[in-house]
């Protein structure tokens, strides 16, 4: 897979995350939630409080709501929210909201408005969050099956990419080389 905008580096990905902070709720839980969960822009936009699992911190994206059918039948997922601030940030907006409520141009035009307030040169877009979360989870260490399922792939040649992207695979191998 090439992508046509690569994922935010650690830095840049710091510095979203820390400009957003400055911005109002509804900034701060797009960027998040699209940060640490890799939900696609049509995705979040449709994002309702009942899709979040509180008890078990996860985000459930259903087969099927009111019409709206996710892009492919593997993007019914679960997908574990683990990230602190994430999880404050959805608590609160969804205290307040029951739903996401606006469509994939405002999810794209919330994105690029942070992204304009940083020193990021490349161009920041919701699918660039998408691939972001794919790299930080691999740079974690998750598995290619837990990077299909999660981000809701047909199969592991995507979450591969990831891999490779983050430089997991070579730096265990230098390590196992280089002992």
């Amino acid at each position: 897979m090439t992508w046509k905008r690569e994922p935010l580096e650690k830095d840049e990905l710091t510095e979203l995350l820390d400009i957003v902070e400055t911005f109002d709720l509804a900034h701060d839980f797009t960027i998040r939630t699209l940060v640490h969960t890799g939900l696609r822009a049509g995705e979040f936009s449709q994002l309702r409080s009942d899709w979040m699992d509180w008890q078990n911190e996860q985000l459930r994206v259903p087969a099927e709501q009111d019409g709206w059918t996710p892009k492919t039948e593997h993007a019914a997922r679960t997908i574990p929210v683990r990230d602190p601030d994430t999880l404050r940030v959805i608590r609160e907006f969804f205290k307040r909201n029951e739903a996401v409520g606006v469509g994939r141009q405002a999810v794209y035009y919330r994105v690029t408005r942070v992204a304009d307030e940083t020193g990021i040169q490349k161009k920041v877009t919701p699918h660039v969050l998408r691939h972001t979360y794919g790299t930080l989870i691999a740079s974690k260490g998750a598995t290619p099956q837990y990077i299909r399922q999660t981000m809701g792939h047909a199969d592991l040649s995507s979450a591969n990419t990831y891999i490779e992207y983050s430089g997991v695979q070579l730096n265990e191998e230098a390590s196992e080389v280089w002992g």
